[in-house]
Order: C-alpha cells, then sequence, then structure tokens
C-alpha cells in the first residue's frame, strides 16, 4: 500500500517535466499548480475534519491516503485522457487494498471521493483552461 502514492507522484512528476519540456514552462508550471492547489483544498478539507469531526459524525474517517491519491489520478484525467481508464482502475485496486487491510471502510473511500473530486477536477481543468491560452 505504501508504494501507490509515491508511484503515481513520480509520474505526475515525470508527465509535468516533459509537458513543460514540449509545450513550455508555462504549461508545466500551470499544471503544477493544479496539483498544488488540489492538495492545498484536500489538506485544508483534512485540518476542518480534525477541528469539527465531520467524517467521525457519522461514525466515518476522512481518507487522506484517498484524497492525496485522487489529488494525482486528477492530474491524469486531465492531461492524459489515454491513460485514464488505468488510473481510475489503479485506483479501484488501492481502494481495495486500503478495505483488505482494514485501513479504511468503502463508506471512508466513497464519502472522501465524493467530497474531494468534483473541487480536485476543477481546480485541474480551470488551470488546463489557462495554459491553453
Amino acid at each position: 500500500m505504501l508504494i501507490f502514492i509515491p508511484i503515481i507522484v513520480i509520474l505526475c512528476i515525470i508527465f509535468m517535466l516533459l509537458a513543460g519540456r514540449d509545450h513550455g514552462l508555462k504549461k508545466g508550471l500551470l499544471q503544477l499548480g493544479g496539483v498544488v492547489l488540489s492538495a492545498v483544498f484536500i489538506y485544508a478539507i483534512m485540518f476542518i475534519d480534525n477541528a469539527i469531526g465531520i467524517w467521525p459524525a457519522f461514525d466515518l474517517d476522512y481518507s487522506t491516503h484517498t484524497a492525496i491519491a485522487l489529488v494525482f489520478i486528477g492530474y491524469f484525467i486531465v492531461y492524459t485522457p489515454k491513460l485514464s481508464v488505468l488510473m481510475i482502475l489503479s485506483m479501484v485496486g488501492y481502494a481495495a487494498l486500503m478495505m483488505h487491510q482494514k485501513y479504511h471502510t468503502l463508506a471512508d473511500i466513497m464519502t472522501t471521493t465524493i467530497c474531494v473530486m468534483p473541487v480536485i477536477l476543477l481546480c485541474q481543468y480551470k488551470l488546463a483552461a489557462i495554459a491553453k491560452r
């Protein structure tokens, strides 16, 4: 389980560097900006949850592992659509592993995904649109 996030982070960095090389530094930096903005958002949700206990109020746990993985999955969905299915399937496998190891429940993973994924995709798509200008 510990290796999944580092692998997608490394892949993401490689793809950003290639985008910067092939399409200009601005595009690579805007892609990085989308990832950083998304990461700030998911950690803000984590701090808010820790402060006021949104997930615990429903006997659930905010899955930071799911949220950070989704930041990078969102990157691939936006910037490499050909890899989207593979990345989504890898996320499903990661979620299955977290559940198998009893690290998170399906409800933890699904509620985290439903809460963070729209904002992650919004951040990524907005900065992608700016990069195209």
